[in-house]
């Protein structure tokens, strides 16, 4: 297996690869399909703005993807976790526990890692906490009208299980 970090000039293979997430698991993420189909390149390549999305390979085929952000107001050791995806076959193969280890090699001075996950994705919810992530108490509610609700997490970087 291999990991690639992606470029701005990337954003034809991000797209491709976010697209394909977000019609395997339309019930993981806030957005949609439909909505990130109608991106133009210049949209994709915004989503490069103090952001890393990483890639994992294996052999030509692309197994899973995550983005790391930094969020304007918070800490500088801080990074939230977002977009992550793993192919369903290689789900529970230590796939999304080799994108967060590479990506904190990539970002030795994250020392805290926070992300959102809906409320329902039972899925999720037990992933994260297996990767010892805990629930930081915090939930909100989407814009977006459905009713759905998040909540936070957050994992020290010292402490990958």
């Amino acid at each position: 297996m291999e990991f690639q970090v992606l470029a701005a000039d990337d954003w034809k293979l991000l797209r491709d690869v976010r697209l394909q997430a977000l019609k395997d698991s339309p019930g993981a993420y806030i957005s949609s399909y439909e909505t990130e189909a109608s991106w133009t390149e210049a949209s994709w390549r915004r989503s490069f703005a103090d952001a890393l999305w990483v890639v994992l390979r294996n052999g030509r085929r692309i197994i899973g993807l995550a983005r790391s952000l930094r969020v304007e107001g918070r800490p500088p050791d801080e990074r939230h976790l977002e977009a992550v995806w793993v192919e369903p076959r290689h789900r529970r193969t230590g796939v999304m526990r080799a994108l967060l280890l590479y990506l904190t090699e990539l970002e030795p001075d994250v020392h805290n890692w926070l992300l959102w996950v809906l409320d329902h994705n039972a899925e999720a919810l037990e992933a994260y906490e297996r990767l010892g992530f805990q629930p930081t108490g915090e939930r909100q509610q989407l814009t977006d009208s459905s009713g759905r609700t998040e909540v936070r997490f957050r994992r020290s970087a010292v402490s990958i299980p």
